[in-house]
């Protein structure tokens, strides 16, 4: 019994330190929904955007990790978005979880080009779940281990620069290093590093009816290799698209997906790994439901006119008050100069006089 405890105990060290290197499960969740990558990317298709996402890794194991994620933007004023994710990730006794909110400018900088600032700001909590495994809880072996429990605050932050299907995102998902990994980076103590990400597609026009979309992803968390998709996707008609990805961890993917009902959006993924662990650790299964709805601008713009109307008021206002005043000015002049007028007397030659002897 004290040996399993024991190697139970190194298992868990291991796969701390490989969630704490790692520190977000691995998806494919962006290539429909790029917000879940980058929370600059809210707006970027003109539309409010709902999305729930489950994603099951190495199916073969039983107490594999399996992903639920919950994320969504929307516009609250002229090139202003508020956006929230939640998401929970399980792994057999272990269990993280992340909630947090975003906010979103995205700026006009030329014809149909923009520049997107996304800030979030994220709880995290993780925990060992010491009440599903079978072990000897007063073992003195285990009696520190109630410890692994920790939660903190972090930030992420994304700029997206877009011109009309062409985007750059350059992301940091986590922006601030734990004290945990300050004090000790193979502890295992749930510590954050700082990560970063960039990611580049471009949609181009095969037919009337057909787009082709190709992507780079390359992430990168400090102290760890670096991780890169090459992904593309083949759109019909904006409605059904086909897509394949590569990442440098020998994985490979298929997805699937299609845009049903005016705005809802079903995706499937499958991957499949090639060698090493892959062989027995079975194949990955994600799915996506989304809902969309286009934007309306009516109402902003009618805000933004209405400020200009009410200007434009007060200016024609002003305009005319002083019309009424210049007016009242030279009714004021005009009375004034028609009181002075002098009245003049008859001519000496005009007056007639009475014969002195009707006197």
């Amino acid at each position: 019994m004290r040996k399993l405890q024991f190697i139970f105990i190194i298992l868990a060290m291991l796969v701390l330190n490989d969630l704490a290197g790692q520190q977000f499960p691995l998806s494919s969740h962006y290539l429909v929904n790029p917000n879940a990558l980058n929370p600059a990317f809210a707006g970027a298709f003109n539309r409010s955007e709902l999305f729930l996402n489950f994603r099951r890794d190495w199916s073969a194991i039983e107490g594999s990790p399996r992903t639920v994620r919950i994320n969504g933007n929307l516009r609250v004023y002229d090139k202003m978005y508020l956006g929230g994710d939640v998401y929970t990730d399980f792994a057999d006794i272990f269990y993280r979880l992340r909630a947090g909110l975003s906010y979103t400018y995205r700026l006009e900088v030329g014809d149909q080009q923009h520049l997107s600032f996304g800030l979030s700001g994220h709880f995290y909590q993780s925990v060992i779940r010491l009440d599903q495994a079978n072990v000897d809880l007063d073992d003195p072996l285990l009696k520190d281990l109630d410890r692994l429990f920790n939660s903190n605050f972090n930030a992420a932050f994304g700029l997206v620069y877009s011109n009309r299907d062409f985007f750059a995102a350059f992301g940091m998902p986590v922006m601030f290093r734990t004290k945990e990994a300050y004090e000790n980076q193979s502890s295992g103590n749930f510590s954050f590093e700082r990560a970063y990400d960039f990611y580049l597609t471009n949609s181009f026009s095969l037919s009337p009816e057909w787009k082709f979309q190709p992507g780079l992803l390359i992430r990168k968390t400090v102290n760890q290799p670096v991780i890169f998709d090459l992904s593309t996707l083949f759109t019909y008609q904006k409605q059904f698209w086909l897509g394949a990805l590569y990442r440098n961890t020998s994985l490979f993917g298929l997805t699937a997906g299609v845009r049903v009902l005016n705005g809802m959006v079903l995706n499937y993924t499958f991957e499949a790994g090639v060698g090493g662990i892959h062989r027995f650790a079975g194949n990955t299964h994600e799915f996506t439901i989304g809902f969309s709805k286009m934007q309306d601008d009516t109402r902003f713009h009618r805000r933004s006119n209405s400020g200009r109307e009410r200007v434009d008021l007060r200016q024609k206002t002003d305009k005319e008050d002083i019309k009424a005043e210049k007016r009242k000015e030279a009714k004021a002049r005009k009375s004034k100069a028609k009181s002075k007028r002098v009245i003049k007397a008859p001519a000496l030659k005009d007056l007639k006089y009475a014969p002195y002897e009707k006197f």
